[in-house]
């Protein structure tokens, strides 16, 4: 009963880091909508003939995606995690059973025994960052993202100051001269000063703020999952990572606990087998009893018989003579 309080306690733990990112996501949303609502973005962003804000936003959607699928990732990474604990917890190392799947997890464990069998030299905080290096780099390009969209933004305020200082000298240039030339020019550097200020205001807020709170969560995640997983090792696993003969004996009791699982599935299913072909020797058997019926009912078997027995009452000696033709 304790432990299976314990491990509802854990998978509620595994739940944080996808909590925590949809938290974050929801606020995002909020600030999203308050620009939205305050400076009118989104037709900001359908009008803007320099496109920076559509690679700008659609940088910070590819971002929120590859950060939405790894805390996915990561949250199924800690609910292994805290299982592969507690068998560490009952039976030492050997007891961990290894699946072939995707998780890192696992795969840090599969490792860990295999160097750990051959008797090699084990670095368990290399090993570690070794198998964790994909999702911190993972992390690191949505930082990344981040980064190029604070880049952009300035970009786009250098580009923007370009062109309303271009629309404000041809402005200048036209007064007294020609008016309608002179509302364009100031036309030209009224737009871009907007695209310096969205461009500087989206860049900061999607890429400076929203998007770098995302690659924390998850670079944060991956290193309390190394942590959990180090820990385990040196409290739980310590006296399996060194040769002795305890850790034989726990790697051959693990051995024979799991051949015993297989002998009782190999038994189950053997009943199973047995039952079925019991079920089969018996479904053989009525049909044989419903051909038989069958075949006994038959008019056409029946006109044969009394043909045949007619043929010998008529010429009773036509199969003896028939016999000695051929001797």
């Amino acid at each position: 009963m304790a432990a299976n309080v314990h491990q509802r306690a854990a998978d509620q733990r595994a739940l944080n880091t996808f909590a925590l990112w949809m938290a974050w996501a929801v606020s995002s949303m909020t600030v999203f909508v308050m620009m939205y609502r305050q400076a009118n973005v989104l037709t900001f962003i359908q009008h803007d003939h320099t496109r920076i804000t559509w690679i700008i936003l659609g940088m910070f959607i590819l971002g929120v995606a590859v950060s939405f699928m790894q805390a996915m990732k990561l949250t199924g990474e800690w609910f292994r995690a805290y299982r592969i604990e507690s068998m560490i917890k009952g039976k030492g190392l050997a007891a961990v059973n290894v699946r072939k799947s995707r998780h890192v997890v696992d795969r840090f464990i599969a490792a860990l025994r295999l160097i750990s069998e051959q008797n090699g030299r084990l670095d368990v905080e290399s090993l570690i960052d070794v198998e964790f290096s994909a999702q911190h780099r993972l992390s690191q390009f949505v930082s990344l993202l981040g980064n190029l969209m604070i880049t952009l933004g300035l970009i786009g305020t250098v580009l923007g100051m370009t062109i309303t200082m271009n629309g404000l000298h041809g402005a200048l240039g036209e007064i007294g001269i020609n008016q309608d030339l002179l509302i364009d020019g100031l036309r030209s550097a009224m737009d871009g000063m907007g695209v310096a200020f969205y461009t500087t205001l989206m860049g900061a807020v999607l890429g400076g703020i929203l998007l770098r709170v995302f690659s924390w969560i998850t670079d944060s995640s991956v290193n309390g999952l190394q942590d959990l997983m180090l820990r385990t090792c040196i409290v739980y696993a310590s006296a399996d990572l060194e040769p002795s003969d305890d850790r034989d004996i726990r790697a051959l009791d693990a051995s024979v606990e799991r051949l015993q699982q297989r002998v009782a599935l190999l038994n189950t299913a053997m009943q199973a087998s047995r039952e079925e072909m019991k079920g089969l020797r018996e479904e053989a058997a009525r049909m044989h009893q419903e051909l038989v019926s069958l075949a006994e009912d038959d008019p056409v078997r029946k006109l044969a018989a009394g043909h045949a027995r007619y043929a010998l009452s008529v010429r009773p000696g036509l199969f003896s003579r028939l016999f000695a033709r051929r001797r």
